[in-house]
């Protein structure tokens, strides 16, 4: 309903010197588009023309409408990244857009391009470090591809090094510089990042959906902390940091991630469905209908019909022509579309008993209205299930949640929630069903637990030893954001939180 939005989906794509037959442009053309849940404010790509001088282009909107002539206007090229964004830092408009290409004055390291998802808590101390005049933007992106220009060593893999470990924060970036593909994942792997190979040709995601948008065969994860080079030679791996804890954002899995993308061993798709039914074990209730809130609840509810065993309907149906409410930044936008973005059915409605599924619930605004519009219809009782913990806390790592106060479940009992939103009853997923129903769908079935046998302590431990979840709990944040925004060059290293024992 009212979602919570990432801050970017990233693409970059390697084709060795003179195979004409992969046209970057237009790959990186598609696996934006299928990154266009990531972000739909803007979008930009970054090529090399045959001077090897950087070309980019941005704008403001869809990968469809920026791109309209899938970036062909652009010189061909073996070497580009792409960009789609959703403003977190810095506001929504062009100067903002990514990539961002810096480093075209004389007595500089030559010019790179750089695209980034996620967000720096150190991000205005590490901007006051630089001359103000050398921004264009007001964007943690630019600061980084700034520190990055202005860094120590004598090799670009030094330089960026010397740069990744000022950086306190969430990042997963691309880089194009001399001629190669860099691609690297802050310490923690809060935001996701992959590799696929396009026959001879190399590509790097934020998801894998833009793998198989494009036909890449998907190869593997970047690590938390890792660096990848990708040039002539092939793809070089070495790690930069190592940390005891991974702290992938836990509701990549809940809500951002395409349903078909892969990320740590699971299908989003099947991790979700495993939420449902850990849901339906924990908050039962006797209904006729279980009904999802489309379209990224869909897999919750059937879970939960599936153990429930009470029928699943698709009694609520999307408009396909509405975007998604959260991921426009204007409070006002989400309300005028709240109204256009269901049509309903009234004849599974009428009378009936209904247990709704959705995700999550940020301000509980469209979930009330929708409600109402349920009433209208003719439902008996609405049973609202939610397939995530209560959302507590604001979140410092690229997530939409500016503020405690907006959020509905802070300082409310889910009674109180519950009759904000005019529903007969209220039930969230706890953060024990949540480890627990992750941990069901590892496409390593050997390491499978039957979720029955997993105890809470057990299942705590699993969710915090590999996500952050920060925004449920605080103890689920990899470090304090309070303490890291103070960070600027040259401070002492980040001590990290250790795995709960």
């Amino acid at each position: 309903m009212e979602r919570l939005h990432d801050a970017c989906g990233i693409v970059g794509i390697y084709a060795p010197q003179g195979d004409e037959n992969l046209d970057v442009r237009r790959y990186i053309t598609l696996a934006l588009t299928a990154l266009q849940h990531r972000g739909q404010e803007s979008a930009g790509m970054a090529v090399y023309d045959d001077e090897g001088k950087i070309v980019h282009r941005i704008g403001m909107g869809k990968v469809r409408e920026v791109f309209a002539d899938s970036g062909t206007n652009l010189p061909f090229s073996n070497l580009g990244i792409g960009h789609v964004r959703y403003s977190t830092t810095g506001s929504s408009c062009v100067e903002n857009a990514g990539p961002f290409v810096v480093g075209e004055r004389a007595g500089q390291y030559e010019s790179l391009a750089i695209a980034h998802n996620g967000d720096l808590v150190n991000g205005p101390t590490l901007r006051a470090a630089l001359p103000a005049e050398d921004f264009r933007s007001t964007t943690d992106s630019e600061a980084i591809a700034l520190m990055l220009l202005n860094a120590e060593g004598h090799t670009f893999t030094e330089r960026l090094a010397d740069t990744l470990k000022e950086l306190r924060g969430s990042f997963s970036l691309v880089i194009m510089a001399g001629g190669k593909l860099y691609a690297t994942r802050d310490p923690w792997g809060m935001r996701p990042l992959c590799i696929g190979k396009l026959g001879n040709s190399w590509i790097v995601a934020s998801e894998s959906c833009a793998l198989d948008r494009t036909g890449a065969q998907f190869i593997r994860k970047v690590e938390p902390g890792e660096l990848v080079t990708i040039d002539e030679n092939g793809l070089h791996s070495e790690m930069l940091f190592n940390l005891p804890r991974q702290s992938l954002c836990v509701f990549e899995y809940i809500y951002f991630s395409d349903a078909t993308s892969r990320m740590n061993d699971r299908y989003t798709y099947d991790v979700r469905e495993a939420l449902g039914r850990e849901l339906a074990h924990e908050h039962p209730i006797d209904a006729d209908l279980v009904v999802p809130v489309p379209d990224s609840s869909i897999p919750s509810a059937l879970g939960y019909a599936e153990v429930s065993g009470i029928p699943y309907s698709q009694a609520i149906i999307k408009n396909r022509y509405s975007d998604r409410s959260f991921i426009k930044p204007d409070q006002r936008l989400r309300q005028l579309e709240v109204d256009l973005k269901f049509a309903f059915v009234r004849p599974k409605l009428e009378g009936a008993r209904l247990i709704i599924v959705d995700d999550s619930i940020v301000r509980g605004n469209t979930l009330k209205r929708l409600a109402s519009a349920l009433r209208n219809y003719g439902a008996k009782e609405i049973h609202l299930r939610i397939s995530s913990p209560p959302l507590r806390h604001p979140c410092y790592f690229g997530i939409d949640i500016p503020r405690d106060k907006e959020l509905i479940a802070a300082g409310r009992t889910v009674q109180e929630v519950a009759d904000y939103m005019g529903v007969d009853s209220l039930g969230y997923l706890s953060l024990e069903g949540l480890g627990r129903a992750i941990n069901t769908a590892n496409l390593d079935t050997s390491t499978n637990i039957d979720p029955r046998q997993v105890d809470n302590p057990k299942a705590l431990q699993m969710l915090h030893k590999e996500f952050c979840y920060g925004c449920m709990k605080t103890e689920g944040w990899p470090f304090d954001p309070a303490v890291e925004a103070k960070h600027g060059p040259k401070r002492i290293p980040v001590i990290p939180r250790g795995v709960l024992s």
